[in-house]
C-alpha cells in the first residue's frame, strides 16, 4: 500500500511538473506572438543590437589600449637607443673597437625602430578611429531603439485610445438598444401586469358583490317568510 501511494504521489508530481512546463511554454509563445503583433519584436532585436555594439566598442577600446601601449613602448625603445647613440657621440674621440661596433649596430637598429614606431603610431591611430566608428554606431543604434520605442508607445497609446472609444461606443449601443428594445418590452410587461391585476381585482370585487347580494337576498327572503307568518 505504501508503494502504491508513493507511486501515485510521484505520478502526480510528474504531471504537475509537466503542466508547469507546458504553461510556461504556452505563456512564452503567447508573449512572443504578442511582441510580433504589436511590433515589440523589433525593439527586442534593437536591444540585442545595442548589447552587441557595446561589446564591440569594448573590444575596440581594448585593442586601442593595446595599440597605444605598443606605440609608447616603441617610442621609449627608440628614445633609449637614441640616448645611447648620443652618449657614444659625446665621447667619439675615445671610442674603442667595441664602441664603433656598438654605434654601427645602434644606427642600424634605429632605422628598424623608427619603422616600428611609425607602424605602431599608425596602428594606434587606426584603433582610435575604430573606437570612434564603433561609438558612432552605438549612438545610432541607441537613437534608433529610442525612436522605435517611442513609435511603439504611440501605437499602444493609440490602440488604447481606440479601445476606449470602442468600449464607449459599445456602451452607447447597449444603452440605445436598452431604450429601443428593453424599455418598450418592460412597459408592455408592466401594462400587462397592471391589466391582470385590475382584472383580478375586478373579478374579486364582482365575486364579493355577488356574494353580498346573495347574502342580502337570503336575508330578505327570511324576513319575508317571517312577515308572512305574522
Amino acid at each position: 500500500l505504501h508503494e502504491i501511494a508513493h507511486e501515485a504521489v510521484r505520478r502526480m508530481r510528474t504531471r504537475g511538473d509537466q503542466f508547469t512546463v507546458n504553461v510556461a511554454r504556452t505563456f512564452a509563445q503567447l508573449g512572443s506572438e504578442l511582441n510580433r503583433v504589436t511590433g515589440y519584436e523589433e525593439i527586442e532585436a534593437l536591444k540585442r543590437r545595442v548589447v552587441e555594439q557595446e561589446a564591440r566598442i569594448n573590444n575596440a577600446r581594448e585593442a586601442a589600449r593595446q595599440a597605444k601601449e605598443a606605440y609608447d613602448h616603441a617610442v621609449l625603445s627608440r628614445a633609449k637607443s637614441q640616448r645611447e647613440v648620443n652618449d657614444l657621440l659625446q665621447r667619439k674621440s675615445h671610442w674603442t673597437d667595441d664602441d664603433v661596433s656598438r654605434f654601427t649596430t645602434l644606427v642600424r637598429e634605429d632605422h628598424a625602430r623608427e619603422q616600428d614606431e611609425a607602424r605602431a603610431k599608425a596602428a594606434a591611430a587606426a584603433a582610435e578611429d575604430a573606437v570612434e566608428r564603433e561609438f558612432s554606431e552605438l549612438m545610432r543604434v541607441i537613437l534608433n531603439r529610442y525612436h522605435e520605442e517611442q513609435a511603439w508607445s504611440d501605437k499602444i497609446r493609440s490602440a488604447s485610445t481606440y479601445g476606449s472609444l470602442a468600449a464607449l461606443a459599445l456602451n452607447m449601443a447597449v444603452f440605445v438598444l436598452a431604450i429601443v428594445l428593453v424599455e418598450p418590452w418592460k412597459r408592455r410587461r408592466l401594462a400587462q401586469t397592471f391589466e391582470r391585476k385590475v382584472e383580478e381585482m375586478s373579478a374579486a370585487t364582482a365575486a364579493a358583490f355577488e356574494s353580498r347580494t346573495e347574502e342580502l337576498k337570503d336575508r330578505l327572503d327570511e324576513q319575508g317568510k317571517l312577515l308572512a307568518l305574522v
